[in-house]
């Protein structure tokens, strides 16, 4: 059973979970899913920005909410937002490979969809080369409303999507 957990940005993520757990969870997924699609070399220099107190601008204000997936005690997904007038912005939304289809990454976007409910509509950046993550977007209802470069990190710039999902 996937048990979902809602904490605070500030802080060490509140209720005892240091970011160090939300650190090795991210890195094994950015390494799963950008080593394909941007290569070696980028992949790498994502996980190497984990490092700093935002996680690589994961977590870069005090208004974030993190909302993480465990199975055992072990964190098989993560989702992070904000809801900041009429949008509720999503970000640093992964599922753990053994768990991707499994309907932990709808139920993580349904429990922001719910948490930001005075919102008119949910908004996403995804990366031009995530296909998968932009089909799972997709069947939840989301539409691409823009096209954007993404910087990754500095001096790195993708492609990207920006996708919405009307609330209200």
């Amino acid at each position: 059973m996937v048990e979902l957990v809602e904490f605070a940005s500030d802080g060490d993520l509140s209720d005892g979970l240091p970011r160090s757990c939300l650190r090795a969870f991210l890195s094994t997924c950015w390494r799963e899913t950008y080593q394909e699609q941007l290569g070696s070399d980028t992949a790498t220099a994502m996980v190497e920005s984990l490092a700093g107190e935002d996680l690589g601008g994961i977590l870069p204000a005090t208004d974030e909410r993190v909302v993480l997936a465990f199975h055992d005690d072990r964190i098989v997904g993560s989702c992070v937002y904000a809801a900041r007038g009429e949008i509720v912005y999503v970000w640093g939304c992964y599922i753990s490979q053994a768990f991707q289809k499994s309907g932990t990454g709808r139920r993580l976007i349904r429990h922001v969809q719910r948490e930001g409910s005075s919102a008119r509509r949910l908004q996403v950046t995804v990366l031009c080369a995530s296909t998968g993550a932009i089909a799972f977007y997709g069947s939840l209802g989301f539409a691409v409303v823009e096209y954007v470069e993404y910087e990754l990190f500095p001096g790195c710039r993708e492609p990207a999507q920006v996708m919405e999902l009307a609330t209200a």
